[in-house]
């Protein structure tokens, strides 16, 4: 049993099953990105904190106290017991930002936590990878199959012809040799097609195989050479604002600070002083100013210094982050004008190749040349079909990854 009716009868089956459900490239990342997006408890509490990042400070203070004073002028000790229980509150009047500062920092952080949650850069390029893929292999045996399935009828014929004497050995072998290789062409196109199948299946969780579309024609925003991004450089950009934020704060703690303190609550005493005792309850408050200002650093400098340091680190790395994204960015543009000048190439070969069959279908009629000669021009022309298949994909592939390093690109928030 040759490999032709084996490649038959499987694609038999699999125009007899169900229909597969449709899946888009968006919605493939949606399901990658995972159903669940609610935060988790740790992302919770961080945005409840940002919430209450520019409100004052109050916590409940309380207090108990027993002292017993031996004065050595007095015929007696002196001894004291007693308690408070207050709310305090401490609000900075005066901090040149710093709070403002921190909760940006920390809202940046934020941010990227749930852009990583949702799609990373690494699972992006994988579930890219494995969508193209099997799109073009499907699209790829939609264009082999009708050829293939032409050319296992003309086994049946060329064999009756041989029979007969119409045909003779050496065309027979030229058939037999153009229909092993598209089947050879097609059982490569199955093993790739259920690799990228498996992969994507692992990324986005269906359970079967869908018939994947693109949308070739999609407009994609070229974003400019200055302003690329990954997720490295939101990672160092991250880095910076918090080393900025770190070198502010050690900054203003040489400065002149104002802070607002208050507290009030309610107490109770009781003393003991030679015959006499006294106890009772009694309400407590304050409010207090606090205003500082250093007239020498002295050994603050070095804080000051290593916050400077780490800051110039920060920032170096962030600028070697973004160096590399736009040259990957740049690359990524290559290699779309790239696979778009290709396109372009095989669709004229196409045409040339289309002309060529239609002049070779009149000289067989003329019985100038060979229905093998035909048979080769359709097998150039099914090839060239793939190729061009091939480098659509390709363009698609390189205009998602470049959209990605956009603002606004598929995956992030």
């Amino acid at each position: 049993m040759t490999l032709v009716p084996i490649v038959s009868i499987f694609l038999a089956l699999m125009g007899a099953e169900s229909a597969p459900q449709t899946l888009t490239f968006d919605a493939a990342v949606r399901l990658a990105g995972g159903s669940d997006h609610s935060d988790p408890a740790s992302l919770r509490s961080a945005t409840a904190a940002l919430r209450r990042s520019r409100l004052p400070s109050v916590r409940a203070e309380v207090l108990a106290n027993a002292s017993r004073t031996l004065d050595l002028f007095s015929e007696g000790p002196f001894e004291v017991r007693y308690g408070t229980s207050v709310l305090a509150f401490d609000y900075p009047l005066w901090n040149d930002g710093t709070t403002d500062a921190r909760a940006d920092a920390l809202r940046a952080r934020l941010d990227r936590l749930r852009a990583t949650r949702l799609l990373d850069d690494a699972r992006f390029t994988q579930l890219l990878d494995a969508f193209g893929e099997l799109y073009l292999t499907q699209r790829q045996t939609e264009l082999m199959r009708p050829f293939t399935t032409r050319l296992e009828e003309e086994k049946v014929r060329s064999a009756e012809q041989l029979e007969s004497g119409s045909i003779s050995n050496l065309i027979a072998v030229e058939r037999r040799e153009i229909a092993l290789s598209f089947t050879s062409r097609l059982l490569e196109l199955e093993a790739r097609r259920i690799d990228a199948a498996t992969r994507l299946l692992l990324l986005t969780g269906l359970e079967s195989e869908p018939a994947v579309t693109i949308d070739l024609a999609q407009p994609v925003a070229t974003p400019a050479a200055d302003f690329v991004r990954d997720d490295l450089v939101d990672a160092t950009t991250a880095a910076v604002e918090q080393s900025r934020v770190r070198l502010r704060e050690v900054t203003l703690s040489n400065r002149f600070r104002a802070t607002l303190s208050g507290f009030a609550g309610v107490g109770t005493a009781e003393s003991h002083f030679r015959d006499s005792s006294s106890a009772g309850s009694f309400g407590v408050y304050g409010l207090r100013l606090y205003l500082s200002y250093p007239l020498f650093t002295g050994t603050s400098g070095l804080p000051l210094a290593e916050a400077r340091l780490d800051l110039a680190q920060s920032e170096a790395s962030r600028d070697a982050a973004l160096v590399a994204a736009r040259s990957r960015a740049s690359e990524y543009r290559l290699r779309e004008q790239t696979a778009g000048k290709r396109m372009e190439l095989l669709a004229e070969s196409i045409r040339a190749a289309r002309l060529r069959e239609e002049s070779l279908r009149r000289l067989v009629t003329a019985g100038v040349r060979s229905e093998t000669d035909v048979e080769y021009a359709r097998a150039e022309l099914a090839r060239r079909e793939a190729d061009l298949a091939a480098a659509e994909v390709d363009r698609w592939k390189a205009s998602r990854l470049l959209e990605r390093m956009t603002a606004t690109g598929p995956g992030r928030p």
